[in-house]
């Protein structure tokens, strides 16, 4: 009985993975330098915070109680400076020479984006199942379309998120699963989040009036109560074999009229430890794959995430993926109870693999006790 209800489970999670229901650049879920080093995987390795974001399942395989009050992460892309600069030196006033600036200005940066992202999280995870997490996240997006009829747009979004996660064992601990014994795991998170925002799009007619405010005025908030779900499964055997799924934002609950809903995200994926014999050569390689779905409409190839670790001295990892159909890649390094992760990855702006790459370059830090 059990066994059939965890294949009908994984069989409608993977149909409603093939359906794209919506297309928005806001962050649908949150994800650290490691994750994006690694090409984006995170269902199903749980030795970090992430967990509490990703899948929350993975609260029962903490080793030791854990909290920090600092862990933030920082994301940007190689033209942000740049067209912040150039949109940082709009100006109203309503003269000959200001009008003719402000064309100059956004002419400049025709065609470019600029990306960034940061946030700080403070949590507590116990050995017993059980976390709380606030999290903070500022995600900033500008760009300058189509030379023929220009538009300037931009995306800020501000987010504040209190979470609490509960997870536990299945009932039978041994789960038939895949032809072999498996030890499986659920979880749950419950969420409280704020946004404030603004989406401003403006046709070349505009520019002679534009205002960094006018770009950057987050005028839209709301409150949103919503639910994440997810399970894992890892097979008994010496590879240990991991499967993941995750469903985001359940409830897809709606911050406000002005400010619009949460969206819903599904994965599902699979971790290896191909390196068999004792621990410390077990733990040297991982290797995993996802598929994410975060509605937005873009090729299904774009949804496939692939990423290793390989551990290359005592606290030190080489981490190395691929999202989105272009490459990742980072170190990360750990010294008692501070970690510091550098990482590098691509990020798709168009609706097919190899469109066009946005490179993006992330770094953070971890001191947790």
């Amino acid at each position: 009985m059990k066994k059939s209800l965890i294949n009908i489970c994984l069989a409608s999670l993977l149909s409603l993975t093939a359906v794209s229901v919506a297309n928005a650049t806001e962050p649908s879920f949150y994800e650290n330098a490691r994750s994006l080093g690694m090409g984006g995987v995170s269902v199903t390795y749980t030795d970090d915070y992430m967990t509490l974001y990703r899948n929350p399942a993975g609260l029962s395989l903490q080793k030791k109680t854990a909290y920090s009050v600092l862990s933030p992460t920082f994301s940007r892309n190689s033209d942000y400076s740049n067209v912040i600069d150039n949109i940082n030196a709009l100006n109203d006033s309503d003269t000959a020479a200001n009008r003719s600036s402000n064309f100059r200005h956004l002419e400049g940066i025709m065609g470019k984006t600029g990306y960034q992202n940061w946030s700080d999280t403070a949590y507590y995870i116990s050995e017993n199942g059980f976390g709380l997490s606030i999290r903070y996240n500022d995600y900033q997006y500008y760009t300058v379309e189509n030379p023929t009829s220009p538009r300037v747009k931009s995306s800020i979004y501000k987010d504040t998120v209190f979470s609490g996660s509960y997870s536990r064992p299945f009932e039978d601990e041994n789960t038939n699963l895949f032809r072999d014994k498996a030890t499986g795991w659920w979880g749950v998170s419950l969420k409280v989040a704020s946004r404030k925002m603004t989406e401003t799009s403006f046709a070349a007619r505009d520019f002679a009036a534009l205002t960094p405010r006018a770009l950057k005025d987050t005028d839209r908030t709301g409150l949103a109560f919503d639910a994440d779900a997810g399970a894992l499964w890892q097979l008994t055997n010496p590879m240990k074999t991991t499967f993941g799924m995750f469903i985001g934002n359940l409830l897809k609950a709606k911050y406000s009229d002005e400010t619009g809903r949460m969206k819903r995200v599904y994965s599902v994926g699979a971790s290896i430890k191909p390196l068999t014999g004792e621990q410390e050569r077990n733990d040297k390689l991982l290797l995993a794959c996802e598929y994410i779905d975060d509605g937005a409409h873009i090729n299904c190839l774009n949804k496939i995430r692939l990423g290793a670790s390989v551990k290359l001295a005592r606290g030190f990892h080489l981490l190395a993926g691929v999202k989105g159909g272009y490459l990742t890649g980072g170190l990360d390094y750990s010294w008692n109870d501070l970690t510091f992760t550098a990482s590098t990855y691509g990020e798709e702006l168009g609706t097919r693999p190899g469109d066009r790459e946005d490179r993006r370059y992330a770094v953070d830090a971890s001191l947790r006790f």
